[in-house]
């Protein structure tokens, strides 16, 4: 099976092209992020549903400890789309951005490819 000029190995379906995004959040807004949870990840699941997200979760100020909670600092997704102006259309419509949680002047969105995903 061709991949470009690269076989990819047998039984490995064609790898589709995503955005991996990456968005980190504004200082102090751990307490607003946690308090607007429910909402962002209602819409999440909707995007998953419709196969616009493939990985959603946040990124973490920290290796965790024993006894201690995870300290929340961003967000990591990988999307399904066509351009770069798709996945901020995407971002721009989450509870996140639009109570300015995320810092939007800082994202960052890299074509990627997906070549195995399991769920943890």
């Amino acid at each position: 099976m061709e991949l470009g000029s690269r076989k990819c190995p047998t039984g490995i379906k064609k790898l589709e092209v995503g955005k991996g995004v990456q968005i980190t959040d504004k200082p102090g807004m751990l307490a607003t992020r946690i308090s607007n949870v429910q909402a962002h990840l209602a819409r999440l699941k909707g995007l998953v549903e419709s196969d616009t997200i493939v990985m959603s979760g946040p990124t973490l100020e920290a290796h965790t400890k024993a006894g201690e909670g995870p300290i929340m600092n961003g967000s990591v997704w990988l999307v399904r789309a066509n351009s770069e102006e798709e996945v901020r259309a995407v971002v721009a419509d989450d509870i996140y951005a639009k109570i300015g949680v995320w810092d939007l002047d800082g994202i960052a969105i890299t074509p990627m490819k997906c070549a195995v995903r399991k769920p943890l």
